[in-house]
């Protein structure tokens, strides 16, 4: 067999240990390239057969650049980075690690859910200012209940099934917005599907989102939605912040159209200092962090190091995330477990 070549682009150098391990028995060839620039990118990916792309923008320019690759590799659940459509036009696949953060970023979800719900971070102050009685803590008499609630989820894929069955341990009622689900794939999961985003919205008491970043999705979540919330309700998003309009949801907070909300993605990141949801009581944040667990990244590069072989031994990859390009490319063999 022929040897074989593959171009790892980054932004900084990294450990591909783990990832090798997954390539054993192969003919191959790996090389890093730290990548600042456009021109950078289009240089390492000549002659490669798989590209590993961990960060590097990858936009239509590029993407028509490549001249042998086969399919870029994402490091990450998320590959907004990449033109995915103009990638499956030059027949290149591209595919993403899904799966490997379902778990955490369902936890985190419900974490913000909760956590707003019993107003943590004000309680945390409160007590660390010396205070204490339940009384004069922070607007205690506006605590949600939980149980009985209803979580309204944008989107019902991977991530949004494994919140829905944590949120059914809390005896919550758990609806979601999906075009593209079926209702029985719903029922299955005991969530029940919603015809619109608005609705989904006014019925609510906790409504998340949970959608990949791509042109359908960009400020899919905007002032329109914010206004038919329950002004009791709060919002979260665990998934990327250009999916919802960063000006209407400041916006909304400060109107009071709606309680709170959990933000762990921002349209900029890092987000800057003198963003107005930095400095609101009723708003928790952290770090696009949602996904990051001691094992997260290890599992990432295994991931990734087992759609690297399944593609150089002529097989589909297992997350696919341009089936289109199908229709451009021969035909391969099954996707297997490695």
């Amino acid at each position: 067999m022929t040897r074989r070549n593959i171009a790892f682009i980054c932004k900084a150098e990294q450990d591909t240990d783990i990832i090798e391990r997954q390539l054993g028995g192969l003919d191959y060839d790996l090389d890093m390239h730290v990548c600042d620039s456009q021109g950078e990118a289009i240089e390492a990916v000549k002659g490669a057969d798989v590209i590993i792309d961990s960060g590097v923008p990858m936009p239509r320019e590029v993407i028509q650049e490549i001249d042998t690759a086969k399919a870029i590799v994402s490091f990450g659940h998320g590959f907004d980075h990449i033109d995915h459509n103009a990638a499956a036009e030059h027949g290149v696949m591209v595919v993403n690690t899904a799966g490997f953060v379902t778990e955490q970023v369902a936890n985190h979800t419900i974490m913000m859910l909760l956590a707003c719900a019993k107003k943590l971070t004000a309680l945390h102050d409160y007590v660390r200012g010396g205070r204490w009685g339940v009384e004069p803590a922070p607007d205690a008499a506006t605590y949600p209940t939980i149980n009985g609630q209803t979580l309204g989820i944008v989107g019902l894929g991977n991530i949004s099934r494994a919140t829905a069955r944590r949120a059914a341990a809390f005896n919550m009622d758990v609806i979601s917005y999906d075009p593209y689900v079926a209702p029985w794939h719903a029922r299955e999961y005991r969530v029940e599907l919603v015809g619109s985003l608005e609705e989904l919205a006014a019925r609510s008491d906790f409504a998340a989102v949970l959608v990949p970043l791509n042109e359908g999705t960009r400020k899919l979540i905007g002032a329109s939605f914010f206004a038919a919330m329950k002004p009791t309700a709060y919002f979260i998003n665990t998934c990327r912040g250009p999916v919802v309009d960063e000006a209407a949801l400041i916006e909304a907070l400060r109107k009071g159209e709606i309680a709170g909300a959990g933000i762990d993605v921002f349209e900029r990141e890092p987000t800057p200092a003198d963003n107005p949801l930095l400095k609101m009581d009723n708003v928790i944040v952290t770090p696009h962090t949602a996904g990051t667990s001691a094992v997260s990244f290890t599992d990432a590069k295994a991931q990734i190091g087992q759609e690297v072989a399944r593609i150089l031994e002529g097989a589909w990859p297992m997350s696919l995330v341009n089936p289109q390009v199908r229709e451009r490319i021969p035909e391969r063999l099954s996707a297997t477990n490695r």
